[in-house]
């Protein structure tokens, strides 16, 4: 592969003319599929966003003191981190002290913001766009969304107020038809009707720009252009309605084309749209092809593409994709609910087995959560499946809609824990410490499939509202644990032992027993190793009498701190006459950047060695 041109930021190609910015959109295709094929990532996204941001830098003038570009979800900046001095380190993207696969402040003075999650760019560039008004400066702020993240309600609440008071942000739409999986809606339909009408397209590009400004035949053909927009592209009238002027749609691949519609945005004084269509998987064709797949993928071969795993997966989402269908089968009150991530979720077999009871709402947590109240107030058993760390977006409607009312809602909480290669924004450690002590919600973490699946058949028996968390990791049934052992609201014994007492809440109840036989087989303690999977209110009697005896406990979680079941689990047992020492083994550092979950398991000490040496020293002081 030919070197990368020597570009140390957007400044640098303000020269290049089309045929060069066609070159170097073919360099950075051939560096982001090299990359993404080393060490994973999100291909199909950046893939179809690389002319949009040549031509973006090319027009705007950004800089530490200049332009700023504020992306959207942040998934698509991998074109933006070439143009902006990170080339050399671009082969170590995703890994452990390497490029994050996001926007991060820290990272470089041409990102404007720590992006991860959806929906927030407008009011990020809004916020920026009003702190330069009264600081007195005169910066571009441009919102770099794609249509994905206008299913988040969130855009609307900034356009709203964007176009009431008139603040001149910009807004680039990068419509590709597509957030992660197809997207969803009302407005998605409205994007299509604006995408087909090429002979619209068509005739703005030919005839407008033959005349002058003043010509009266373009003034008609303007007021004609507003009729015809009006009658058939509701989505223009939409975003005019609300305030912002509406340019497009522009061909995203077509270099002379964006160039023409990004300098009218950059002179345009008002709050506004450009409306760009991009082709998700763009240069590379397995990602052309499937672009769902080729979303966010693990290290793959170039030539061959990203080969799907053979046979039964037995991750926790596979587990649970499983188990959902069968719960679907036996009882017609079973609904479904995702927000874009049905292929994440493991949901995409519901959907497929059940079409009229599968619900995905787009990138929009906080209905999501409202939607399955509603479902079960209207009699249904709605499983809404939402990644730990979007679930933060829903907690009022998780507390006010569901919790408080007691509705039988189950909320399935995916990569809960650590969360690999994805950095900080995606780690799902916080979900304990918020919803433990919201009113009549059981939480559980399974340690295994086979929890999985007693908790699932639990949850449907219930008629108030249960939480299930659980990690992107194998879920293999590897506890020894007799069927009638697995009691899912006590305390598991997993081993017996005279020294400390060990007590696992969800999905490393493997790891502890690994980590207590290790020290046992040295010569060291012994333990009592319990493992549970409720987490409020659970039957502790068995740990109390291990207690009674060893002295000594390590409770053991993959969340944040002694924020989450740790804690009230503490409180539970301090009620015993005999006085006790504890350790909490826990995440203690949720910053720690983007990395391979064994890496962070690692660096936190949670593997094997480092939960052996934890448990070593605590005993040691003690």
């Amino acid at each position: 592969m030919p070197a990368f041109p020597d570009i140390h930021s957007p400044q640098d190609i303000k020269a290049y003319s089309i045929p060069e910015l066609e070159d170097l959109a073919a360099a950075c295709r051939a560096e982001i599929i090299q990359a993404v094929a080393q060490n994973g990532g999100h291909l199909a996204s950046n893939l179809g966003t690389v002319e949009l941001t040549l031509a973006l830098a090319k027009v705007f003038n950004f800089g530490p003191d200049g332009d700023r570009l504020i992306f959207d979800v942040g998934h698509q900046c991998y074109t933006w981190k070439l143009l902006t001095g990170r080339v050399e380190g671009f082969a170590y993207l995703r890994q452990q002290d390497g490029l994050a696969g996001f926007p991060k402040l820290s990272e470089s003075p041409f990102d404007y913001y720590n992006a991860g999650h959806s929906s927030d760019a407008i009011s990020i560039a809004l916020g920026y766009q009003r702190a330069d008004r009264i600081q007195g400066r005169t910066r571009q702020n441009i919102a770099f969304v794609g249509d994905g993240g206008l299913t988040g309600g969130v855009s609307y609440e900034a356009i709203n107020d964007a176009g009431q008071k008139q603040d001149p942000i910009k807004v680039v739409l990068n419509d590709n038809q597509m957030s992660i999986d197809h997207n969803v809606g009302g407005l998605s339909q409205h994007l299509e009707k604006l995408r087909v009408s090429q002979s619209y397209r068509n005739l703005k590009g030919k005839v407008s720009g033959r005349l002058s400004p003043q010509s009266l035949v373009r003034l008609s053909l303007n007021n004609m252009k507003k009729a015809f927009r009006l009658r058939l592209h509701q989505s223009s009238a939409f975003f005019e309605a609300l305030g912002f002027r509406y340019y497009g749609p522009v061909d995203g691949h077509d270099l002379d084309a964006l160039l023409q519609s990004l300098k009218a945005l950059q002179e345009s004084p008002h709050p506004t749209v450009l409306h760009v269509i991009t082709q998700k998987g763009r240069g590379y064709s397995f990602a052309e092809q499937d672009p769902a797949s080729y979303h966010g993928v693990g290290s793959f071969e170039i030539a061959e593409g990203f080969i799907k795993p053979e046979g039964p997966q037995y991750t926790f989402s596979a587990c649970l994709s499983r188990k959902l269908v069968q719960l679907g089968s036996r009882d017609k009150r079973v609904c479904a609910i995702t927000a874009a991530m049905a292929q994440g979720t493991g949901l995409a077999d519901f959907a497929t087995a059940f079409p009229d009871r599968f619900f995905d709402v787009g990138i929009a947590e906080q209905h999501a959560a409202s939607l399955a109240a509603g479902l079960a107030l209207g009699g249904l058993r709605p499983f809404a499946a939402l990644y730990s760390t979007f679930s933060q977006r829903a907690v009022d409607q998780i507390l006010h809609d569901i919790c408080l009312q007691n509705l039988g809602v189950t909320l399935l909480l995916d990569r809960s824990g650590l969360v690999g290669n994805d950095g900080e924004t995606h780690q799902g450690l916080y979900d304990t410490a918020i919803f433990q002590g919201f009113p009549n919600l059981q939480l559980f973490a399974p340690a295994d499939s086979q929890d999985l699946d007693l908790i699932l058949d639990y949850a449907l028996s219930q008629d108030g509202p249960v939480m299930v968390r659980y990690p992107k990791a194998q879920a293999k049934p590897d506890l020894e644990l007799a069927a009638g052992q697995r009691h899912i609201l006590s305390a598991r014994q997993l081993s017996q032992g005279t020294d400390y007492t060990v007590l696992v809440f969800g999905s490393l109840a493997a790891l502890a027993l690994s980590a207590t036989r290790a020290l046992a087989d040295q010569g060291g303690p012994q333990a009592d190793v319990f493992s549970l999977v409720c987490g409020k209110r659970a039957d502790l009697a068995a740990v109390k009498r291990s207690l009674a005896k060893t002295k000594h406990l390590v409770i053991l979680e993959e969340a944040l701190g002694s924020y989450g079941f740790a804690g009230q689990a503490l409180i539970d047992l301090a009620c015993l006459e005999h006085n006790f020492s504890y350790k909490i083994i826990s995440v203690q550092d949720p910053l720690r950047g983007q990395a391979g979950r064994g890496e962070l398991l690692q660096a936190e000490g949670l593997d094997v060695s480092g939960l052996a040496q934890q448990i070593q020293s605590y005993l040691e002081k003690n």
